[in-house]
């Protein structure tokens, strides 16, 4: 089955470059006779830069649904399926949309040549656009939220079936950000938990965990521990695909590879399989420095601003007001809660009794300087966001000194009782 043509008179291109589910083409959007609108999901492009190893285009060049040339007042984008042995030139576009056109860029994906136009209705503006998730964005967010899954199932009838999924799982006030990575992703579905006031979005199909999911996580590369969970659960995904855990060898070296993901083997499996060993997890090489999208997205999940009130017989109000921003890992992260120290240049890290380690600021005069525009240029994109604002809200009462007027504290004692856990009630 093959795609329409891409535009009848200035291309000669006779099939758009192969079927898939995942394609979204219009069957009645024209931009005139002779152009038809077809779209491609950011994940389509990110598989293909994945397959054939070339460098992604910068942020000017690219938005979430991938590569893209923009006839007036709409998108067309290409579809970059089947590549192989395929011409696209569009040399001819560029005199007929002279007058809007700003620059032309030519890349070349193998056999394949594509002239970029990039039109004055664009803005940097629209790129910044808060309800546009970046990439990196999202795998930091997936570093604190995501969960690589292998169910393993075992009876008397089927003998043994592994199950694998990409979940996020999230309280049911924040399932407006499922339904942005949903819809970046364009595959996928939304369960909602309401007797437990969970959201989850989650991704089981085994072609989309294939073309989609781990493309993405292959070129917007994961960091924490997570990185081990997700190169095992790439394993499992391996054998499922090629129907290797059919066989007991199989299904026995899975095993091996779930006992070292997340939690580990189940106490039920266990009793089935008590000899299995879990592969050794390998140690996290963690970037020089982080991507500030990332930074964001992992802080959306992991992170928290705080306001915290204490009774003191030093103030004037007897309460002392403070504001504090952290991120709170596993010991064994330790490493990259250093890192965030080096990121953000202040911050303190400290060991828990209790296999935690946190990285915080408390400075009134750093948190104003080092963390608040950082996260007003690489915004927040989940209920969080709502947590951020009224922490910038009480940190500009504080620095005006109005925290010790009566009018001041009350205020803040206010926007504390609608943050974090208070929200969520």
């Amino acid at each position: 089955k093959y795609r329409p043509t891409l535009i009848n008179y200035y291309v000669n291109l006779l099939y758009m470059l192969g079927y898939s589910k995942t394609l979204n083409t219009s069957e009645h959007l024209f931009y005139s006779k002779k152009v038809k609108d077809i779209t491609m999901s950011h994940q389509q492009e990110t598989k293909y830069l994945s397959t054939l190893n070339i460098n992604r285009l910068g942020s000017s060049e690219t938005t979430q649904e991938g590569s893209f040339i923009v006839l007036p007042h709409e998108r067309l984008r290409y579809s970059p399926t089947n590549i192989k042995n395929k011409n696209l030139s569009l040399n001819s576009l560029k005199s007929l949309f002279m007058n809007k056109l700003l620059n032309v860029r030519k890349i070349h994906l193998s056999n394949l040549s594509i002239h970029q136009h990039h039109f004055s209705s664009i803005s940097r503006a629209q790129d910044a656009n808060n309800d546009k998730i970046n990439p990196y964005w999202l795998t930091g967010f997936v570093d604190a939220e995501g969960c690589f899954s292998v169910i393993v199932e075992i009876s008397n009838i089927t003998k043994w079936k592994v199950k694998t999924s990409f979940e996020i799982n999230l309280h049911i006030k924040d399932v407006d950000i499922l339904h942005k990575i949903k819809d970046f992703f364009g595959v996928g579905a939304i369960y909602l938990r309401k007797n437990k006031n969970i959201a989850v979005y989650r991704v089981s199909k085994l072609e989309s965990l294939i073309d989609i999911i781990i493309p993405h996580f292959k070129v917007y590369s994961l960091i924490t521990q997570k990185s081990i969970d997700f190169y095992f659960w790439c394993k499992v995904i391996d054998i499922i695909s090629k129907k290797e855990h059919l066989s007991q060898s199989g299904f026995l070296t899975i095993l091996t590879y779930y006992a070292s993901i997340n939690r580990g083997i189940s106490n039920k499996v266990l009793m089935h399989y008590p000899h299995i060993k879990p592969v050794i997890r390998h140690k996290v090489n963690l970037p020089l420095n982080l991507n500030p999208h990332w930074v964001s997205g992992f802080v959306s999940g992991d992170g928290g601003f705080s306001i915290i009130i204490r009774p003191s017989i030093s103030y004037i109000l007897k309460q002392q007001v403070s504001c504090r921003f952290h991120i709170a890992q596993h010991i064994r992260d330790i490493e990259l809660m250093n890192l965030f120290s080096k990121f953000f240049n202040c911050g303190t890290v400290y060991l828990r009794k209790t296999k935690t380690c946190d990285f915080v600021v408390q400075d009134i005069n750093l948190l104003i300087s080092k963390i608040i525009p950082h996260f007003d240029i690489y915004p927040i994109l989940n209920l969080k966001y709502k947590d951020f604002i009224c922490f910038k809200k009480a940190l500009n009462i504080i620095q005006s000194k109005q925290h010790l007027t009566q009018e001041g504290l009350d205020l803040i004692k206010k926007l504390n009782l609608e943050m974090n856990s208070n929200r969520l009630k």
